[in-house]
């Protein structure tokens, strides 16, 4: 998980923001998660366990995607519990 905050932190840049905090949920997650996968990619290059969960394992990318997509609509909107 901690290796997909940093995947979270670095496609969450100003214009990701705005969409996330200007648009509804719907419309917005297929560029998140587009993003967030091409960020997971880039950052499993290297690591080859990591990069097969990805490619692979579709339910699992799917949650950790569903998850830290909540996350940065949270934090775009400021809606912080």
């Amino acid at each position: 998980m901690i290796r997909f905050e940093q995947v979270n932190r670095d496609i969450m840049d100003e214009d990701m923001t705005e969409m996330l905090r200007n648009n509804p949920p719907d419309v917005v997650y297929a560029a998140f998660r587009d993003a967030f996968f091409q960020g997971a990619i880039r950052m499993f290059q290297r690591d080859n366990e990591m990069k097969n969960i990805v490619l692979t394992d579709a339910e699992a990318r799917d949650k950790a995607t569903r998850h830290f997509f909540n996350r940065a609509l949270r934090d775009a909107r400021g809606d912080h519990i």
